[in-house]
């Protein structure tokens, strides 16, 4: 992307989320409990449609608004919207979990404890439903631990995963050091697991690694049905990917999972 187009989106995304979060929508990805195969709950993805450029990638859109401070107010919507959303569902199943991402630069600008407590308690919803995704260099993130913060986000009640497991910054110090219930092994691994050399050995490696730990594991980028037998009698508790399903619209998601 040329400077003046990075320019111009950024004005149209502080003009889309000044005017109500015109363009935006959330996309919802399902994961699967690995065994019996059954909706375990759903990841909520940020999607961006522009009048000028049409459907934005978020890796575009998402390093915009960290830059410009908008991406606060932005996963402040969108967990309200995923709780919202997770109510509903849970009212069709009980044990529906809710997955929601945030950033470094959220977190170090927001009490995200006191504002999800808030949210969730005007909703009534447990705060179990809803699981905080970290990335895990987060943790480690300018070179301090941001210790105080992530044990506040345990006191709410939600489960913490770490996300993209193995990429990346790797931390195993932050894996033993922080309460995360959920361990997310990033998806590049995947392909690893059908080969027939030594690396077929990482993602067997990593989820000793985190059940060693007390730690669950969800394994995310299945595609094919080779990649799952490869992978399904490890232990995994969780799956996601293309396989099970991708990000759809909320009316589409509960046609085809609820």
């Amino acid at each position: 992307m040329v400077e003046t187009d990075r320019l111009d989106l950024d004005f149209l995304l502080r003009d889309s989320i000044d005017n109500n979060f015109r363009g935006f929508s959330i996309h919802y990805q399902p994961q699967i409990r690995t065994n019996s195969r059954t909706l375990y709950g759903a990841e909520a993805l940020a999607r961006w449609s522009c009048w000028k450029y049409g459907e934005v990638c978020p890796d575009e859109f998402i390093p915009l608004l960290e830059e410009n401070g908008k991406i606060v107010a932005l996963e402040k919507w969108i967990f309200r919207e995923a709780a919202n959303q997770c109510r509903k569902w849970r009212q069709m199943l009980p044990d529906f979990r809710m997955s929601v991402n945030f950033s470094c630069r959220y977190l170090e600008q927001t009490d995200m404890g006191l504002f999800a407590q808030t949210t969730l308690a005007r909703l009534g919803l447990p705060s179990e439903s809803m699981i905080l995704e970290l990335t895990e260099s987060w943790p480690m993130h300018n070179g301090q631990a941001k210790e105080e913060t992530v044990l506040g986000l345990q006191k709410t009640g939600m489960k913490l995963a770490m996300d993209d497991f193995g990429s990346g910054y790797s931390s195993l110090l932050s894996l033993q050091k922080f309460p995360f219930h959920l361990v997310k092994i990033d998806k590049d691994f995947v392909k690893s697991a059908t080969r027939k050399d030594g690396q077929a050995a990482f993602v067997p490696s990593l989820t000793q690694l985190c059940h060693s730990l007390g730690r669950q594991v969800c394994l995310e980028g299945v595609e094919t049905q080779e990649e799952y037998e490869a992978v399904r009698q490890l232990g995994i508790e969780v799956m996601q990917g293309f396989y099970f399903g991708r990000p759809v619209p909320p009316e589409e998601f509960e046609k085809l999972y609820l």
